[in-house]
């Protein structure tokens, strides 16, 4: 499957159709029916839920990744890449370090995060872990390079069919050598995780639960966004995270948090989990314990 040359315009350029569905060009019925099917979809309201008909028609017909229908996209990708550099300096820096230990044979994630004052920007480098026997079988489902990723520093590929997590540990604990600074604090999901957690704090490292529940992830899930949009953070140019990124999705909970749905998310967005988590240890630390809040900064 591939987008068509437009993707902003499925409203009015039939020409969209045709590149989705080339019998459309010949079959004048097929044709009719996806003109009637784009009408209906035209007349919902963008956050039309029950069914997501809008984004069903998008994604399906039109061959283009629908940014918001029944779930909402978490950050523009335009407005994130705007934050990449080539090279992050975490040195001197205390950082905080957002883990996503998935299922044994699924992707895993490791971001550290710090807040450098000087220049008044959260710094942030990212790291992918995969199995490394199903690095092909992941490539190809996933339509994404794994081997590049690798290939640039931004992946790693550990174990055989599962993860290996004395390597994703071990990763941990090589950061403060690695990058000269120091680790004030490993935030982590409960699952899958306990064992590593139990490891990081025999070695002296603070390890830090992140419920994930909607009410403790809406504010660095909001912060996250907030830092994007205001260019006060700088991230390590990483392709794998800017697809995850894409990829996020958000919904709201009946008190309207915004967070992260895995679930419904548009593919592997485990990166953006574990910055989130990083982001939520960061902002206890280094705003809300000097009395700050971000906006007032």
């Amino acid at each position: 499957m591939y987008e068509p040359d437009n993707t902003k315009d499925w409203m009015t350029d039939d020409s969209i159709l045709e590149q989705a569905n080339p019998a459309a060009i010949e079959i004048p019925t097929i044709m009719s029916d996806l003109k009637k099917r784009r009408q209906v979809a035209i007349e919902l309201p963008p956050t039309a839920v029950l069914p997501p008909k809008r984004e069903n028609f998008v994604t399906k017909h039109c061959n283009i990744v629908y940014q918001g229908a029944g779930t909402e996209s978490y950050i523009d990708i335009n407005i994130v890449r705007k934050c990449a550099v080539e090279s992050v300096d975490f040195s001197g820096l205390t950082v905080y370090v957002g883990v996503d230990l998935s299922m044994s044979g699924d992707n895993t994630a490791v971001v550290f995060a710090a807040y450098d004052s000087e220049n008044d920007k959260v710094l942030v480098r990212t790291m992918g872990f995969i199995p490394a026997e199903k690095m092909n079988e992941k490539t190809a489902s996933e339509r994404f390079d794994y081997f590049e990723s690798i290939q640039a520093g931004e992946c790693t590929a550990c174990g055989k069919l599962t993860i290996d997590y004395s390597i994703v540990e071990d990763y941990v604990e090589s950061i403060e050598k690695r990058f000269g600074c120091t680790i004030g604090g490993i935030a982590y999901d409960r699952y899958n995780c306990m064992s590593s957690a139990q490891k990081w704090e025999a070695d002296g490292y603070p390890a830090v639960e992140v419920r994930q529940h909607s009410s403790v992830l809406h504010p660095p899930t909001k912060l996250l966004c907030e830092l994007f949009s205001d260019e006060r953070i700088a991230y390590e140019r990483s392709l794998l995270f800017e697809v995850n990124m894409q990829n996020a999705r958000c919904t709201y909970d009946t008190n309207m948090n915004r967070y992260v749905n895995k679930k419904r998310s548009n593919g592997k967005v485990d990166v953006v989990v574990a910055l989130i988590n990083a982001i939520y240890l960061l902002e206890q630390n280094e705003f809300l314990d000097a009395g700050e809040s971000w906006g007032a900064m």
